[in-house]
C-alpha cells in the first residue's frame, strides 16, 4: 500500500524522469519523507499535502494546513504552500518553481497560487484567499497578497507586478524591464506591454497601461 501510494502522489503532482532519479531527489506526503536523495531536501505536513524537489539544493515546503502542494524542479530554488517563510497557516495552496535559484510561495491564506518558469525569479501569493502571482521569464517577480482575489502576472525578463492592498486587483507585463502595481484599493488594473515602462492603478476602480 505505500508503495501504491507513493507513486499515486508524484504522478499527481509531477513524476521525476529517470534521469533526474538518480540526482537530487526528494518526495514527502502525509507527514512523511518517502524519499530522499543526494542534497534536495522536502516535508509535507498535513492531509493530502505533496512536497516534490527535482535538483540540486533545491527545497519542497508543503505545511500548515491540508491539501498544499509545493513543487521545484530546478536547482538553488525553493517552494512553499501553506506557510509562508514558516509562519501562518493555509489549505488548498499551491507553488511551482521550474527553473534555478528561483522561488514560490502561496501561504498564509486559502487557494492561492505561486507559479515560476524562469531562472533567478520570484513569485508569492498569499496573505489572503485566491490570490495568484505567475512568472515566465528571468530576474523578473509578481507578488498578490493582503487582499482577495489578486493576480499579479509576468511574462518577460526583468520585469515585476505586484497586485496588493485590497480585493480583486490585476497588475500585468508582458515586456521587459517593466512594472505593473495595482493595490491601494479594490479593483485597480495596471498593464504594462512594452519593455522599460511602468503602469500604476491605485485607490480603487483606477486604470493605468503603458
Amino acid at each position: 500500500m505505500l508503495g501504491t501510494a507513493l507513486l499515486v502522489s508524484v504522478a499527481v503532482i509531477g513524476a521525476p524522469s529517470a534521469s533526474a532519479a538518480k540526482k537530487s531527489v526528494c518526495v514527502a506526503a502525509n507527514d512523511d519523507v518517502r524519499h530522499q536523495s543526494g542534497t534536495a531536501s522536502c516535508e509535507a505536513f498535513g492531509t493530502g499535502s505533496i512536497a516534490l524537489a527535482v535538483g540540486e539544493d533545491s527545497t519542497a515546503t508543503a505545511a500548515g494546513g491540508n491539501r498544499n502542494k509545493a513543487r521545484v524542479i530546478g536547482d538553488d530554488s525553493s517552494a512553499e504552500a501553506g506557510t509562508a517563510l514558516g509562519i501562518g497557516e493555509g489549505d488548498g495552496n499551491t507553488a511551482f518553481v521550474r527553473g534555478d535559484d528561483s522561488d514560490a510561495i502561496a501561504g498564509r491564506g486559502d487557494n492561492n497560487t505561486a507559479t515560476v518558469n524562469g531562472d533567478g525569479s520570484s513569485a508569492q501569493a498569499g496573505d489572503g484567499n485566491n490570490n495568484t502571482a505567475t512568472v515566465n521569464g528571468d530576474g523578473s517577480s509578481a507578488a498578490s497578497f493582503l487582499g482577495d482575489n489578486n493576480t499579479a502576472t509576468v511574462n518577460g525578463d526583468g520585469s515585476d507586478a505586484d497586485a496588493a492592498l485590497g480585493d480583486n486587483n490585476t497588475a500585468t507585463v508582458n515586456g521587459d524591464g517593466s512594472e505593473a502595481i495595482a493595490a491601494v484599493g479594490d479593483n485597480n488594473t495596471a498593464t504594462a506591454t512594452s519593455d522599460g515602462c511602468t503602469a500604476i492603478a491605485a485607490g480603487g476602480g483606477a486604470t493605468d497601461s503603458c
